[in-house]
């Protein structure tokens, strides 16, 4: 349930490449395809999903459309569906979101990929802004790093790349230019909203927040801004 500066950059793309092929620790807990923070009790609390560890013991990392959900205690859903509820219920339009919500903690789809996406896509809906969705794993790209971006993008017959805006840590940004591909940050700044429950705005949360707080339409204005 990914935070705002994340469909900030989706609203400003036609095609968004979801990087499901690449690899990451399921152990890790700061993986960021598994937790999120909402507002609990005036405070940002995490919301993680626990994953099942890689089935092989010496393994570390796994490629995310692999990676999947350990169910076994069920009870823990449940629990954060109940702390969404006390801590939004009384947001002036939880109820345009919340049905999401109940449907994303209704799912027991193992796959951490598809239970995102699920979110993700129906967010996407509410908020009208449709961008053409392509997984990586479907453009069979077998290079790594910024020459494996360079690589997707030339696979869509993209010109222009939006980066995220710690990209600088990784990325080798002249690759873009050299392969005719125009590189653009993000550069996301995150917008005040009516944020109940809070006496200082905390910003980072996931869109919950700002969906129970301002709706759909308040919300994709910001986005737009």
């Amino acid at each position: 349930m990914p935070w705002l500066g994340f469909f900030k950059k989706i609203s400003k793309v036609d095609t968004w490449i979801v990087l499901d092929h690449v690899t990451n620790n399921p152990r890790d807990a700061a993986f960021w395809g598994r937790r999120v923070k909402i507002l609990v009790n005036g405070q940002s609390y995490w919301l993680s999903i626990p994953l099942k560890k890689p089935a092989e013991p010496k393994q570390i990392r796994v490629p995310i459309n692999e990676m999947m959900i350990d169910q076994r205690n069920g009870t823990k859903f449940q629990k954060q569906l109940k702390t969404i509820i006390q801590n939004y219920c009384n947001a002036p339009h939880f109820s345009e979101v919340f049905p999401i919500i109940e449907e994303y903690y209704s799912d027991f789809s193992e796959s951490l990929c598809d239970k995102n996406l699920f979110f993700i896509k129906r967010v996407l809906n509410g908020l009208k802004i449709m961008p053409k969705i392509v997984k990586s794993s479907e453009l069979k790209v077998k290079s790594s790093s910024t020459v494996m971006l360079v690589d997707l993008l030339k696979a869509i017959n993209a010109h222009c790349y939006i980066c995220g805006d710690g990209a600088k840590a990784y990325q080798t940004d002249s690759l873009f230019t050299e392969n005719n591909i125009l590189l653009k940050y993000n550069n996301f700044s995150h917008p005040k909203y009516s944020q109940k429950g809070s006496e200082k705005f905390i910003p980072g949360l996931s869109v919950i927040d700002v969906l129970a707080n301002e709706g759909f339409e308040k919300t994709k204005e910001l986005l737009l801004q």
